[in-house]
């Protein structure tokens, strides 16, 4: 009856041990800590609960989780009194791990049937107790401890423990990483809309109206931030600079090289001296071709009006043509283009000139329109295109472009909008 008693309260002495160990891990953890500091927590106290020299946690990556061969350690504890563990020691480890999910317990691994070919001893490794990281959503890691220190090897009061711990810490560790995740998601949403701020700043705020002149843009990026861009500048009381482009690619890559590009334009136009766009076009080229990676480049048209002579001098760097219907509805395109901006340096581009009348209209726009998809994968198209422009021409610049825009977004429906979407209409008033 002794010896029975004595038996009882030793197990009830080791489970309330491990409760209170539970527990302090428990009280350890606060929900908002980071993981690299939760897994330092839970390392910690499996060392001085179970006796072990050293540990460390083994989190998967979560997208290569069910992939052996390209396992990627994402964080990795150790105590701090602890030397590094060997990179191959983790993966021949969390390879098992991956494979088998079940508790691992090795008191000689270098003997052990289930790491053939490896060698342990060398790493100063003698028994290994490790605990697989299950979620609802699958594994994610592994508890690993190492070297028992009294010599005898991990046992089963060992393994239930360390069993123990991993389901709880699986919990705690995942919902602390999607903790993390939407963080991360929050802060890069923030700087998103900052960077969609500072670059509708680039763009003009009004268009511009004089007693001869309406000219009016407009930009509707496919996402947060875009690629396209443009410019109305009134140079002096008888020129206006304009400019549209369209940057490869689209999001903060192509908002960059967009930002160079309108920066160049800016900062040619306002110095002193005579402004030639032959200038303007090869600064450009020679700033993207130095500082774009590869497959970035602009396609871009731009250049001045003369109001007294009504004459609009301009480049078309690779960009769609420039689009003229007159007082009579008639549509004419000008199709001379040179190459984009940014592929070859040093190269010349050529001027063309259209002279223009009263009552005609100048449109210039990015391939976001016309390639801008509906239902039945159909593109909006060229011809639609005139057909807005047509019906358009007894409106004011801002009228027609908020119509077609309206028109596209008509047709698109609930299709997504693939690509930016931008437009100038330069109308030339009666006197």
């Amino acid at each position: 009856m002794p010896n029975g008693f004595s038996h009882d309260h030793d197990r009830l002495k080791q489970a309330l041990d491990e409760l209170t160990s539970l527990n302090q891990i428990a009280n350890a953890i606060n929900a908002l800590m980071a993981v690299d500091k939760i897994t330092q927590v839970i390392i910690d106290h499996c060392l001085k609960k179970i006796r072990a020299s050293q540990g460390a946690v083994f989190l998967l990556d979560e997208k290569k989780v069910e992939q052996v061969d390209v396992f990627k350690t994402f964080i990795r504890e150790f105590s701090i009194s602890s030397d590094k563990i060997p990179m191959h020691l983790n993966e021949s480890i969390t390879g098992w791990m991956i494979k088998y999910r079940t508790m691992l317990v090795s008191n000689n691994p270098d003997s052990d049937d289930r790491f053939k070919g490896f060698k342990f001893a060398p790493m100063g490794v003698h028994s290994i107790l490790a605990a697989p990281l299950l979620t609802k959503s699958g594994l994610i890691g592994a508890l690993v401890l190492f070297n028992k220190k009294d010599g005898e090897g991990f046992g089963e009061d060992d393994k239930r423990f360390l069993g123990i711990v991993g389901a709880q810490a699986a919990k705690v560790i995942e919902n602390a990483r999607l903790h993390e995740q939407e963080e991360k998601y929050i802060a890069i949403q923030e700087e998103i809309k900052l960077a969609q701020s500072i670059q509708q700043g680039f763009l003009p705020r009004c268009g511009l109206k004089t007693a001869n002149l309406d000219i009016c843009g407009f930009n509707h990026p496919a996402k947060e931030v875009g690629g396209d861009f443009y410019d109305i500048v009134k140079l002096d009381e008888n020129r206006v600079f304009i400019s549209l482009g369209d940057v490869s690619g689209k999001g903060i890559p192509a908002a960059l090289l967009m930002a160079n590009a309108q920066a160049v334009f800016r900062s040619q136009l306002f110095k002193k001296g005579e402004i030639r766009i032959e200038d303007l076009a090869t600064s450009l080229n020679n700033l993207i071709c130095q500082f774009s990676g590869p497959g970035q480049f602009i396609t871009a048209l731009f250049g001045i009006y003369d109001i007294p002579s009504q004459k609009f001098t301009y480049i078309n760097a690779g960009h769609l043509p420039p689009i003229i219907l007159n007082a009579n509805g008639d549509i004419s395109q000008f199709e001379a283009a040179d190459l984009v901006i940014g592929v070859l340096p040093d190269i010349n581009f050529g001027l063309n000139e259209i002279l223009l009348k009263e009552g005609d209209i100048l449109f210039i726009y990015s391939d976001g329109i016309i390639e801008l998809y509906g239902k039945n994968d159909e593109q909006f198209g060229e011809i639609r295109l005139a057909e807005l422009l047509g019906r358009s021409r007894n409106k004011d610049a801002s009228t027609i472009c908020s119509s077609i825009f309206q028109s596209l977004n008509e047709f698109r429906s609930d299709c997504v909008q693939s690509d930016d979407i931008t437009m100038i209409a330069l109308k030339i008033l009666e006197r």
